[in-house]
């Protein structure tokens, strides 16, 4: 098959180096920066869904705004010339071995060597899940350990992202994922949550203490059955040196339902770094010396006073059962999503005070529990933000829309769909208490943006533009001898 050309040949594919349900991974070259690179293709027969170069594209765009030092940077992303034409994404070249080599070479890894490993995943997790990004497919060829001992999660080709206003990655014929590490949920089709992906990486810290793979059976449909219905054995059974709280926090991540698994990553990180006392046993750590440990280092004393409040001692409590998650402190994320259901019926009958107290009260715990640019929790600030308009306090309306496009511009960018809403309710704000040019000059800001993201004759910058007519319409009204316009503001 003859090679795609990709962006007009700068990108050389010079060999393949793995493959998936997805698509291919080359090595590359990129000829305008001089560098290797990382191209991955999707296969030709997925574009038989008019829409998939479409999702494709719009995943990159997303994963492109994260940035961690566990996952690949996204350099770039297209669609090939083919033939046949195919959506391509351009990242940072990896180099180390996955942790499936890791098993074929050593078998079963030590204690403090899968704790130190499983503590890096979770990180990333608990940063992928932060914005709502959910892996999907996490298993041990898509973990990959680093020469300096850092490890790098791979192939987001999966990731799904539950913000209403994107598009997911849809099922387009193939498997959703890896038989043996996919959660009861995935393969009954039921919600993708964070805990899908802390059961796949409970699976994963499974394997490397035993060497054996957890959930195996003769054919994909037997894996399946075996992930709805059978309790793998306990841990301590089959590795006795394993501490009771590392078993119990394990257990829990492998419960069939997902309420039953530990609250976030950030848990499961807490717990293994407990345990975790360095890879440097493991031949395949070589630079002891390089600049992401000295980095690391640094990093590490920075932040070596951790808070009372979320103090790790306090996350597994004493006599906990395998089955029951744990808790890092009385506040939930599940406490947020009942303090908006309950905010929006208390709306409905009309009983704003009762509404936004009781939300501000929780988006404050959220805050300072979870930080203000978490996706839980701005999805909560939105809802104050809203319920204060719907109650016509247009200024801590304003108040509130104004710094959640602070907190999202300087993660997302300008372009975020929902900085751009953001800035639209802010302006709506704006109108309504009289700062008319205020509105205007923010509503033009926001239409270029508009034409710039979706183009000019996209159904919502054309709305928008109406929009902008409209006040401009009123303002010329006002402005016309019989008419008083000294209220408008400057």
């Amino acid at each position: 098959m003859e090679q795609p050309q990709i962006d007009g040949d700068r990108y050389e594919l010079v060999r393949e180096i793995g493959a998936g349900g997805m698509g291919q991974v080359y090595e590359g070259y990129d000829r305008h920066l001089k560098r290797r690179i990382a191209v991955k293709l999707t296969y030709s027969h997925l574009d038989r869904d008019p829409n998939w170069a479409k999702r494709f594209l719009r995943e990159a765009e997303l994963m492109a705004q994260l940035s961690h030092p566990g996952m690949p940077a996204i350099h770039d992303a297209g669609i090939s010339l083919g033939p046949p034409e195919r959506p391509y994404l351009v990242m940072e070249f990896i180099e180390g071995i996955t942790f499936d080599g890791l098993l074929v070479r050593h078998g079963p890894l030590a204690l403090g060597a899968v704790a130190a490993l499983g503590a890096q995943v979770a990180a990333v997790l608990a940063a992928t899940h932060r914005n709502r990004i959910y892996h999907r497919d996490l298993k041990p060829s898509n973990l990959m350990l680093c020469g300096d001992g850092t490890v790098k999660v791979l192939d987001f080709g999966l990731a799904v992202t539950t913000d209403a206003e994107m598009t997911r990655y849809t099922d387009t014929g193939n498997a959703p994922g890896t038989p043996a590490f996919m959660a009861p949920e995935q393969i009954e089709g039921r919600e993708v949550v964070p805990q899908t992906d802390l059961y796949a990486l409970g699976l994963v810290l499974y394997e490397l203490l035993t060497g054996d793979r957890v959930m195996t059976g003769s054919s994909p449909y037997v894996v399946w059955e075996n992930q709805v219905k059978r309790m793998p054995p306990e841990i301590r059974r089959e590795c006795p040196e394993v501490p009771a709280d590392m078993a119990r926090v394990i257990m829990s991540m492998l419960a069939k339902s997902p309420d039953r698994r530990p609250e976030d990553a950030a848990i499961v990180h807490a717990v293994l770094m407990r345990h975790a006392d360095g890879l440097g046993d493991l031949p395949e750590i070589g630079d002891f010396h390089g600049p992401a440990r000295m980095y690391a280092a640094a990093v590490s004393s920075a932040v070596a006073r951790v808070p009372k409040e979320v103090s790790p001692a306090r996350i597994i409590a004493t006599g906990a059962s395998a089955a029951a998650p744990p808790r890092s402190s009385d506040f939930s994320r599940s406490d947020i999503r009942r303090a908006i259901g309950r905010a929006r019926d208390l709306a409905v009958e009309s009983r704003y005070t009762r509404a936004i107290d009781g939300l501000k009260t929780v988006v404050d715990s959220a805050v300072s529990q979870l930080g203000a640019r978490d996706a839980d929790v701005v999805e909560a600030r939105s809802k104050l933000a809203a319920l204060y308009l719907d109650n016509n306090d247009f200024p801590a309306a304003a108040e509130l829309f104004s710094t959640l496009i602070d907190d999202l511009t300087a993660e997302r960018g300008p372009y975020d769909e929902q900085v751009m809403f953001c800035q639209r309710q802010l302006a709506t704000c704006n109108v309504r208490t009289g700062d008319i040019d205020a509105a205007l000059a923010r509503l033009r800001r926001l239409h270029g943006q508009m034409s710039i993201r979706y183009g000019e004759n996209d159904r919502r910058a054309v709305e928008l533009g109406n929009q902008i007519r409209h006040i401009e319409v009123g303002i010329e009204s006002m402005d016309r001898p019989g008419f008083e316009s000294g209220h408008r503001g400057r």
